[in-house]
């Protein structure tokens, strides 16, 4: 097993407080390798002191079970660039391009101090899609992924689609250089940390409702739901419509809808906050799952509605049919999504005994990941001696270790 020290910067994480998406995959690494007695040290940087700072691991896990309101109390001043050069690992995981700390400087100054730079890349949407975000964060973006580019040594991607994203983009610069990579697929399990809430949602886990897990924003395209719940629930007033997900960018229109929905909170709801152990019985106790991003690393949604054996539809682009192969429903024709959610969601509903035999097939069928198995494949990269024996270069052999 190789020696080696692993630090993770969770300044973003720490500054958001959010748990959906990257730090959801941040949390879960963690506390698998804080388990497992990984070296690895968290760290966030001050811009009072100009500094990074050491978080202690026993207030890392105390911050992971009150991320709303949790404040660090232990943290130290850490001179990142002076540590012992044995096997030093920059593991990059979260939302670095939003960071004060410029990634170019930064992993500049870290292979000058003899680090490794790993990288966690979770998806190209700043690149793919820009029109979807606002463009700081297109411009961070670009010169993050410029700087991974120069200075990675080791790239993780969440899935086959994000990695062939990356490597087209490379070709388009005309990038030379070769990178180690490795495909790892997400958990879908996740650990709850606070006490149930379910009375204040008991009243909507008793009726039949459909489920849209994720960041409210155009690219997730919740607007097309809503307008097939809208002709729903004409034909089924039993039905229901839960939105759960943080507000994202550009969405005021879509917002301004729903809070003036005569259906507002009797049967369509959208929580922006809620705890695990919520989000864990919305997902047991789902009608269907609904999911129509027009672009995605992974889709983590998808896995987790999969992981309770819940009917899923979603779109059929970028990774989603690598997360939902075939136990999925897919939207093939996106001119008329809506048309094909309501023949979906009203096929289900008027066979019940399809419905039935459908979440039995992914009952049966279907393989769900943990996160433990994520950290493992993760962890199995570090243990190679073989990744610290390349050399702190331009000149790379190009490892696949899938």
């Amino acid at each position: 097993m190789s020696n080696y020290t692993i630090y993770i910067d969770i300044t973003q994480f720490a500054k958001k407080r959010t748990i959906t998406g990257i730090q959801r995959v941040i949390k879960e690494y963690i506390q698998n390798a804080l388990k497992e007695q990984v070296h690895l040290k968290v760290i966030s940087f001050n811009p009072e002191l100009n500094s990074f700072e050491l978080i202690p691991n026993h207030e890392v896990l105390k911050f992971f079970k009150e991320i709303k309101t949790y404040k660090f109390t232990d943290k130290t001043e850490l001179d990142l660039f002076n540590q012992p050069t044995f096997n030093n690992i920059f593991f990059d995981m979260d939302a670095a391009w939003n960071s004060s700390q410029e990634r170019s400087n930064l992993y500049k100054n870290l292979k000058s101090s003899h680090f490794k730079i790993f990288n966690f890349i979770y998806d190209l949407i700043p690149l793919i899609l820009p029109h979807y975000s606002y463009k700081k964060r297109v411009q961070n973006f670009t010169l993050f992924l410029d700087a991974v580019y120069e200075y990675s040594d080791f790239i993780f991607f969440d899935s086959h689609s994000a990695r062939n994203d990356f490597l087209t983009f490379k070709k388009k610069l005309n990038i030379q250089k070769e990178y180690s990579t490795k495909v790892v697929h997400l958990g879908s399990d996740f650990i709850a940390n606070t006490l149930p809430r379910s009375d204040i949602y008991t009243h909507i886990f008793t009726q039949k409702y459909i489920l849209f897990v994720g960041t409210i924003e155009l690219r997730k395209q919740q607007s097309k739901v809503l307008e097939a719940f809208e002709h729903l629930t004409v034909k089924y007033p039993d039905l229901n419509l839960v939105f759960i997900g943080k507000r994202g960018w550009n969405v005021e229109p879509f917002i301004k809808t729903m809070k003036t929905h005569p259906q507002k909170d009797k049967k369509i709801f959208w929580f922006e906050n809620i705890d695990d152990n919520a989000l864990s019985t919305f997902y047991h106790n789902a009608f269907i799952v609904t999911y129509l991003s027009e672009y995605e690393g992974y889709g983590l949604p998808i896995a987790e509605s999969l992981s309770y054996n819940n009917v899923t539809i979603t779109s059929h682009n970028s990774s989603l049919p690598e997360v939902g192969q075939e136990f999925v429903e897919y939207i093939l024709d996106t001119d008329n999504s809506t048309k094909q959610i309501i023949e979906i969601i009203s096929y289900y509903y008027e066979n019940p005994q399809i419905y039935k035999e459908k979440k039995q097939f992914i009952k049966t069928n279907y393989k769900p990941l943990s996160w433990s198995d994520t950290f493992n494949s993760i962890h199995a990269v570090f243990q190679d001696e073989g990744v610290f024996k390349v050399p702190l270069s331009d000149s790379y052999k190009l490892i696949n270790y899938n």
